[in-house]
């Protein structure tokens, strides 16, 4: 039991922004695809995450998509799942009976949500599925293997039905805004984790400040210096007074002003705190924001895995900062070598940003693999860190509660 990891992927609504998260659940030696008994995984699922880790941990706030077949739906564990929380994910390998579909419209008059997993247009599979079309809540998708002209010419199938329409293995954002063309409503991957390089983008005044405030501080400006320069950029000013005035942090009164401020978060904390400021951007939700929940997930996965696995130099400052800096490529659109080179950083933080190579290039690997759902790296990346399923899925649930409270 103890052999297992709980993943989840971000599925996102039409601005980009994070809607739910499915939760996955994954065994030593098993492939992201390969799920041998339905029924069983799901169990592991849901014990794991309501009674060990905790939803608030696992999904922060969001909703959570959870795979479920014929035992699981007719067995009544969905009884155990807060309705207002979880999408039951009806397998395309579920036995369909009237059985099951009267159970199955039983749980949504008690105003549970369902959704269709992986659909075919297919004969077989409309077939199967026909009665569930007019009434689930979701349709999901499987773009990476649907012929593109053909999809395009089936979605017009699906547009009497009520159901949102999730495309899942979006990996670009080039595949995106052709999803979003075809009349998609929700996309399931990481697309947001390989932007197209087209051109440069300018850099506003205020990402400008901030890259010259990381240089500064990691050459030990004087504490004026560096105020003088986030007074010039109010929206940085007003930032930090919010974050520091945040949960965030327990201070004892409230701070207010920027030296007060630098002096309880540290020249560490406050670095950490304007990379964040980078993948925020202007006016967007932190919360629902796929690229800064991501690089924060990274960064403080990165950081605990450092301090926990016996076979890595205890550099948790710096893999902090990896993990931070892994997807400043995705916020500039540009190649990750050229960003790098504009920040003051030790060549051991830039191998393993650009290269994933050495220590801290490890630890970027494997919480790039755990995103990915790349369950044989992950596994041998285990091996190498010397570190356990159980202590992983605890480095994780850490990551996830901090993200969750890490206000910006």
């Amino acid at each position: 039991m103890s052999d297992f990891y709980i993943g989840r992927q971000p599925i996102l609504d039409e601005k980009g922004l994070i809607f739910a998260y499915e939760v996955l659940y994954r065994s030593h030696g098993q492939t992201g695809a390969s799920v041998t008994d339905n029924a069983a995984a799901t169990a592991r699922v849901l014990i794991n995450a309501m009674q060990n880790f905790g939803l608030e941990k696992l999904l922060g706030g969001k909703k959570g998509f959870i795979n479920a077949d014929e035992s699981t739906i007719l067995d009544g564990a969905i009884d155990l799942l807060p309705k207002e929380t979880f999408v039951i994910e009806i397998l395309e390998s579920t036995k369909m009976s009237q059985k099951l579909i009267d159970k199955i419209l039983y749980y949504m008059g008690k105003g549970y949500k369902f959704a269709l997993d992986d659909m075919e247009f297919t004969k077989e599979y409309i077939g199967t599925f026909k009665e569930l079309f007019p009434v689930v809540d979701y349709i999901k998708v499987d773009y990476m293997l649907s012929d593109r002209t053909i999809l395009e010419q089936n979605m017009k199938l699906l547009s009497g039905v009520k159901a949102k329409k999730l495309a899942e293995k979006v990996e670009t954002q080039e595949e995106y805004e052709s999803c979003r063309r075809m009349g998609f409503d929700l996309f399931q991957g990481y697309y947001f984790a390989k932007p197209i390089v087209i051109s440069q983008k300018s850099v506003d005044p205020s990402r400008a400040a901030t890259i010259q405030l990381i240089n500064m501080l990691r050459s030990d400006a004087e504490p004026n210096e560096l105020e003088k320069v986030i007074k010039s950029y109010p929206d940085l000013y007003i930032n930090l007074l919010k974050f520091m005035n945040s949960s965030a942090f327990f201070t004892r009164g409230v701070i207010t002003s920027i030296k007060h401020a630098m002096a309880m978060l540290g020249r560490v904390n406050l670095t950490k705190w304007l990379y964040l400021i980078l993948y925020a951007g202007p006016n967007n939700d932190s919360q629902s924001n796929p690229v800064l929940i991501t690089a924060q997930v990274r960064a403080k996965t990165m950081e605990r895995l450092c301090q926990v696995s016996p076979n890595i130099n205890k550099k948790a400052d710096s893999a902090y900062l990896v993990g931070l800096m892994s997807l400043l490529d995705v916020i500039f659109n540009r190649e990750i070598e050229d960003i790098v080179r504009e920040f003051n950083v030790d060549e051991e933080v830039k191998i393993a940003v650009t290269k994933q190579q050495g220590d801290l290039g490890l630890l970027l690997k494997t919480v790039k693999c755990y995103e990915s759902d790349d369950v044989c790296e992950i596994v041998d990346c285990f091996g190498l860190l010397q570190i356990s399923f159980e202590e992983f899925n605890r480095v994780m649930m850490e990551s996830y509660d901090f993200t969750d409270k890490f206000g910006l």
